[in-house]
């Protein structure tokens, strides 16, 4: 696995890594893993919301660097981030690496696979080294594209569009309740965040290539999109297991809805 780490091996080989637990203060209180830091996606991923932006804007780097440095985090670090299993590590995940960070593995199963195991949780907070060093970080910006890039992309098809979210609110068989958004981006497909994965890790190599087999067959680059820039991050994450990387539009649906007379289709797409 390209992305992620057992709990085993966690285990074996944890002194080579700093652990992240994005679940939030209440879950990581309530017992977490040893030696883990706690960080929270709408406190520490996220940035206020505005007009527009959607739901989970990018957060301040420079805020979310010195938070990172205080836990003895470096450019360099080796890290492992994990949650309950799925929904928010992608997020995490993605940002780490938007940031510049090239070691950066996703615990497999989670912290439930990791007690499943039979590995301990603690309700101890590691200590925070004394004198942390502020690093610099360098933001990758191929890996985001904008609103106005999205609906330029949607005009002339030079991107493969993917919506991650889930089929009925895709195709707008179900009104969509929480953006508005009851189908979805013209010329975008589906691929369901949730498909790549079981409770265990991500789909073994075979299934993943079999999953995504329309999009490795293509040579345009790619864009993924969910509500709000969160679990869109997951269907980035198993395809970056097959070797299929894509940008973010990080406002997703929640932003796309802001604008006025805003493109919208139903039913399904398939790849040309």
């Amino acid at each position: 696995m390209k992305q992620f780490i057992t709990p085993t091996e966690l285990n074996t080989q944890g002194h080579d890594y700093i652990c992240l637990d994005i679940r939030g203060p209440k879950a990581y209180e309530a017992g977490h893993l040893p030696h883990a830091f706690v960080l929270d996606v709408t406190s520490d991923l996220s940035g206020m919301v505005g007009p527009h932006g959607g739901r989970h804007p990018l957060p301040d780097f420079d805020v979310l660097a010195a938070k990172l440095a205080s836990f003895g985090i470096t450019p360099q670090s080796k890290i492992v981030i994990y949650d309950s299993w799925l929904f928010l590590a992608g997020r995490l995940w993605w940002t780490l690496r938007y940031m510049g960070f090239t070691h950066v593995k996703v615990l497999a199963g989670g912290i439930e696979r990791w007690t499943r195991e039979g590995f301990p949780l603690t309700q101890t907070a590691p200590p925070l080294p004394t004198t942390p060093t502020p690093f610099h970080y360098t933001l990758q910006p191929h890996m985001v594209m904008t609103r106005d890039e999205v609906l330029q992309t949607s005009n002339s098809q030079s991107h493969v569009i993917i919506d991650a979210r889930a089929p009925e609110r895709y195709a707008g068989t179900d009104i969509d309740t929480m953006d508005g958004m009851t189908g979805h981006i013209p010329t975008a497909i589906n691929h369901f965040w949730a498909d790549g994965f079981d409770a265990n890790g991500p789909l073994p190599t075979d299934q993943l290539e079999k999953l995504f087999a329309d999009v490795s067959a293509t040579t345009k680059p790619i864009v993924t999109y969910c509500g709000s820039g969160i679990t869109a991050c997951l269907t980035m994450l198993a395809m970056s297991e097959v070797g299929i990387e894509s940008a973010l539009y990080v406002g997703s649906s929640s932003d796309w809805v802001t604008y006025p007379n805003f493109p919208i289709k139903t039913g399904v797409e398939i790849l040309k």
